[in-house]
């Protein structure tokens, strides 16, 4: 499959505050089709080096073939992003993670994570793992797939839609993304201005790449890798995602972790990171218009000290 198109969310915004410096080196945690690196090198090729990680070797691919002019300054590594204190060797100037699918992974057909066609039910963003969205939906009890959808979705019909999963799984077994859907419709009735199915596929795929612990880990590693005063910019699309990158700057910020009731500090707790954005920023009104998936976007800041 070809990608000819991928819109980078808050490209010119992400960039700007990365303060890029010339003998830098950065860090695209989450590659996908390699906008963000492709905007980086654009405005600044005197930078030492850009590490461009990516856990699905076919966005590697694609994306080395986009960034071919500027080869010779990246340096390309397929692993899963919460392993950064150990995929790279050295200390480095700003890390930016997008946490959103590209467009590739969208249409691919393999992949499964687009509900407006027949493709098969797998998203596994590294192909190489073995537990796939098909497995969950057709083995895992109502009871936890209901809770799944309730965790990972925030779908308030959740045992409702479990249930009816259950119920048609019975009958025979469901194979791709439009049977999936076509099931979810049933109980998700014009309930929003979203596709009913949008959250149901969002809780199969955290949970089939076990995405919300990834990024706490990775947050919690990338203050290993980064210099001081090094930027940290994290773009999310959901609000579980973003309240996990709050909850982390707040704690990395704050000199103390001692219980309130406790009048004599003993923590320790060192301050390891500033951050720059005090409320999130979201697209402009132009990008979500242009790009409409751009819309749930929020990108945090923050400044290792």
């Amino acid at each position: 499959m070809q990608s000819n198109y991928h819109y980078t969310v808050m490209k010119d915004e992400a960039i700007e505050s990365l303060l890029i410096k010339d003998d830098g080196v950065y860090v695209d945690a989450t590659l996908g089709m390699g906008g963000h690196s492709l905007g980086i090198l654009e405005i600044n090729s005197n930078l030492k080096k850009i590490i461009c990680i990516d856990n699905d070797m076919e966005s590697i691919e694609i994306a080395k073939k986009r960034l071919t002019k500027y080869d010779q300054k990246i340096e390309f590594i397929c692993g899963n992003f919460k392993n950064i204190h150990e995929l790279i060797s050295e200390k480095v100037d700003g890390i930016i993670v997008d946490l959103g699918l590209s467009t590739y992974q969208i249409l691919n057909s393999k992949r499964g994570f687009s509900f407006n066609d027949d493709s098969k039910l797998d998203m596994r963003i590294n192909l190489n793992q073995k537990l796939t969205a098909h497995e969950i939906v057709n083995t895992f009890s109502v009871t936890k797939l209901s809770e799944l959808l309730k965790d990972f979705g925030e779908e308030k019909n959740h045992y409702k839609i479990a249930s009816e999963i259950a119920r048609e799984r019975n009958k025979k077994e469901i194979k791709n993304s439009i049977e999936l859907s076509n099931i979810i419709e049933k109980i998700n009735k014009n309930i929003s201005n979203i596709n009913p199915s949008t959250r149901t596929f969002q809780a199969l795929r955290i949970a089939v790449n076990d995405e919300l612990p990834a990024l706490s880990e990775f947050l919690v590693n990338s203050i290993k890798v980064l210099k001081k005063g090094a930027r940290l910019i994290i773009i999310t699309f959901h609000s579980l995602e973003d309240r996990i990158v709050k909850r982390f700057f707040k704690l990395c910020e704050s000199e103390c972790i001692c219980p309130p009731s406790k009048m004599i500090c003993d923590c320790e707790k060192e301050k390891t990171l500033k951050i720059i954005t005090r409320k999130p920023i979201s697209p402009s009104k132009e990008e979500v218009a242009e790009n409409p998936s751009s819309r749930s976007a929020k990108m945090r800041v923050g400044m290792t000290i």
